[in-house]
């Protein structure tokens, strides 16, 4: 039951997404050029004339139109499914009823963690918006995007801690133990869900590094 959960909820991300049309982003990213003879790509990130910084206004605009995108709720499903499967606290038992709580847990726990996650972002001024690497090689384009969730662009273009990933997916795992049994009230479990977290934004990023070669291949497969 817990496999066909997962797999219609992937079935329906990609059938959605490929509806999209081929020249939207879910952020104001790089466009598709082919690489140049150094080995990069043409990019409207912070270092082509086409970049703008984000007001704060602009950045709440944003943030809202981001926040309910398909595969964030998609992505919570594919979590409360992983949950289900290795009965993942114990205590909420099996089923569709099992699978509902645990879903309605990765969408509180996502809450949170966006609730803290934006006005760090507007303290700090770091920039929310994702980049795609300038890079031309596959191995370059995933480290980039796996560094992203860590490292990112500020509001004047340059590079800094991503404080925000911290301080939201460790906030969140806190609060989130909150509704969670009791035994999962101590600091381990908090650090492990915070890290897991880390780990399942960068896979994010990835899949928004190479989306347009998802779209092509999903146009060329239909």
């Amino acid at each position: 039951m817990i496999v066909r959960t997962f797999l219609l909820l992937t079935a329906v991300s990609v059938l959605m997404f490929a509806q999209q049309p081929a020249g939207a982003e879910s952020s104001p990213a790089h466009s598709t050029d082919p690489a140049t003879a150094s080995g990069t790509r043409a990019t409207k990130g912070p270092h082509s004339p086409e970049w703008k910084e984000l007001s704060f206004k602009e950045k709440m605009k944003y943030d809202e139109s981001h926040l309910f995108d398909v595969e964030n709720v998609v992505f919570a499903g594919v979590g409360a499914s992983f949950d289900q499967l290795r009965d993942r606290p114990s205590e909420w038992g099996e089923g569709w009823g099992a699978f509902g709580e645990r879903y309605a847990s990765h969408i509180g726990y996502y809450m949170v963690q966006r609730s803290v996650m934006f006005p760090v972002e507007a303290i700090d001024h770091e920039d929310t918006r994702y980049y795609r690497s300038t890079r031309s090689s596959f191995r370059g384009r995933l480290g980039d995007a796996f560094l992203h969730t860590i490292w990112r662009h500020n509001d004047s273009g340059g590079m800094m801690p991503a404080y925000s990933e911290f301080l939201g997916d460790y906030s969140a795992a806190a609060v989130s133990r909150l509704w969670w049994p009791s035994n999962y009230h101590k600091g381990s479990s908090i650090f492990i869900a915070g890290s897991d977290t880390i780990l399942v934004d960068a896979g994010i990023n990835v899949f928004h590094e190479f989306k347009p070669e998802i779209k092509r291949w999903l146009h060329l497969a239909r």
